[in-house]
């Protein structure tokens, strides 16, 4: 009997892995080490945007539709462990385009013609300042906001002649606060889906209504707006 156990014994040590063994190992190919990571361990963000801007201040009232588009790229760093997420920081940099057109008629040779003029409205962005990073199973919930500047700018037409245009420039100081579901897919790298909230603190004014003769700049044309984000974002 002894030696029968004995042989049983060294046939099961002496026996191969179960196929199943190698299952177990890290996985290889879709895998997103950054979602494994404890809130300790910080993490970097990087992501290159594209926007869809929404004038829901005075800008309004010289875009119509008011919708423009943009671009933007922001990093953010989270490192200080707070209950189950991380502060950080998050510095953003993007341009928002908004446009619309103005027709004028004019006497060509005694015919009348429609000469057609764009209007622009313009914000470049620049800010900084704290951001929260919640890991939620396999995507992030990320919250931040920042300070900084805003160089804008306002090109109006008011007749056909380009030498009649009505331009403003401000720099001005901007706030920003944005929330967004960050989700990795392979490899460390995924899409960010977000909105953020612009306001601009400006002091210049320009003339709301132009069919008005009687009428005063009265209009803060560099005011708030949204931005709607989707962006290729990749975790270090």
């Amino acid at each position: 009997m002894l030696p029968l156990v004995a042989a049983l014994l060294a046939f099961t040590l002496a026996a191969p892995a179960s196929p199943a063994a190698p299952a177990a190992a890290a996985p290889k190919g879709r895998g997103n080490p950054v979602l494994a990571r404890g809130v300790r361990t910080p993490v970097v963000g990087v992501a290159a945007a594209v926007r869809m801007g929404v004038l829901v201040g005075n800008g309004g009232v010289f875009v119509q539709p008011p919708l423009g588009f943009g671009f933007g790229l922001d990093l953010r760093y989270h490192a200080l462990p707070i209950g189950a997420a991380r502060l950080g920081f998050e510095l953003q940099a993007g341009h928002d385009r908004f446009g619309d057109r103005r027709s004028f008629v004019v006497d060509q040779d005694g015919v009348p013609t429609t000469v057609v003029r764009p209007l622009l409205l313009s914000h470049t962005d620049l800010t900084l300042g704290p951001s929260l990073q919640i890991p939620a199973r396999v995507l992030f919930i990320e919250l931040g906001g920042g300070v900084g500047l805003a160089v804008s700018s306002f090109r109006r037409p008011w007749s056909e002649r380009p030498q009649d245009d009505e331009q403003v420039v401000g720099y001005d100081a901007l706030v920003r606060g944005d929330a967004a579901l960050a989700i990795p897919i392979v490899r460390d790298q995924g899409i960010r889906l977000g909105v953020a909230v612009n306001k601009i603190f400006s002091k210049r004014r320009v003339i709301g209504d132009p069919s008005d003769p009687a009428a005063t700049p009265d209009t803060a044309v560099f005011d708030l707006y949204l931005d709607v984000v989707l962006a290729y974002q990749a975790w270090f």
